[in-house]
């Protein structure tokens, strides 16, 4: 028997929309970690988060083949791990935009159920078209294996952001790939509350 999981109802809006820089260096980072406004933004709150990244698929690869991500976050210090799945991104100058539904279930879940969870929560959510992709990937490759085909560590600092009309999520990432020779630094700002134009104005 397959235990149902241990999720809390922590669905958010069903689409990610977020700018994606990489910075011209590292100290770039450390500056904007230590910002108190950006423009007309007004840093709320710091956080740093020490996540490791794992990525899941079937055994021929056919979420990729249907452009979707199933990723397995845990972050030190916390017992439940987020699993999400992503639909392919619209990208227009940096500025990407993409179905996404995340779930905070146990870290021991098996990735098939947290997968079926999932792609339950997208159809409820009002995003089809992602599950639809997930059953199209699982009826041509079966279900997804057990262990990750790739994972990451990221170091992350986050700054919250708002200003009277948008609350943004600036994540500085440091991050590398594990058993791989390869490390990357991002910028990634998330919009949490109100118009996608809030992000051109932070990248400005």
């Amino acid at each position: 028997r397959v235990d149902e999981p241990r999720y809390k109802a922590a669905v958010m809006d069903s689409v990610e929309r977020e700018l994606k820089l990489v910075p011209a260096s590292a100290d770039l980072l450390d500056v904007l970690a230590g910002v108190d406004s950006l423009g007309r933004f007004v840093a709320q709150g710091r956080r740093h988060e020490l996540q490791r990244n794992s990525f899941f698929d079937n055994a021929s690869r056919g979420l990729e083949r249907a452009r979707v991500g199933f990723r397995r976050r845990t972050v030190v210090g916390a017992t439940m791990a987020t699993w999400s799945i992503k639909g392919d991104s619209d990208l227009v100058d940096e500025l990407a935009r993409r179905a996404e539904i995340e779930l905070k279930l146990d870290p021991d879940t098996p990735p098939m159920l947290a997968l079926s969870t999932l792609r339950s929560a997208a159809r409820s959510r009002g995003a089809p078209a992602l599950a639809e992709a997930v059953d199209d990937a699982l009826s041509s490759g079966g279900v997804p294996l057990a262990r990750p085909y790739l994972e990451t560590e990221t170091d992350r600092r986050i700054v919250d952001l708002a200003s009277r009309e948008a609350e943004i999520e600036l994540a500085l990432d440091r991050m590398r790939v594990i058993g791989h020779a390869y490390d990357e630094i991002e910028i990634e700002a998330e919009l949490k509350r109100g118009s996608i134009a809030a992000l051109s104005t932070v990248r400005e």
